[in-house]
């Protein structure tokens, strides 16, 4: 499994390398070569759920008790898997192309 480039429709890298991704660096495509990059607004929607979790998880639970590190281990992975499923992929303003897939 792996993410779609939206320029060269091509396999842009892997499924795990796209849950790391943020906006403050564009990697690029395996296939092309075209610089990939996500938004702002897409990577923080795909990260709201996980973060709000984790925030509950803070504030509700005591200090160091199992509760807390198990809501802690849920938001995390609602995050990644919010990145993985639900954020999408753009080409990079910066290199001169359009923004695809946003």
């Amino acid at each position: 499994m792996s993410a779609i480039c939206p320029k060269c429709n091509n396999n842009a890298m892997p499924i795990w390398k796209k849950a790391f991704l943020s906006p403050l660096a564009a990697m690029p495509c395996e296939a092309c070569g075209a610089e990939l990059r996500v938004t702002w607004k897409s990577y923080l929607k795909a990260i709201a759920l996980g973060s709000i979790i984790f925030l509950l998880g803070y504030l509700q639970f005591e200090e160091g008790s199992l509760n807390q590190y198990l809501t802690f281990g849920v938001g995390f992975v609602l995050m990644l898997a919010g990145q993985i499923y639900f954020m999408p992929i753009g080409l990079d303003k910066a290199a001169g192309l359009d923004k695809a897939g946003v």
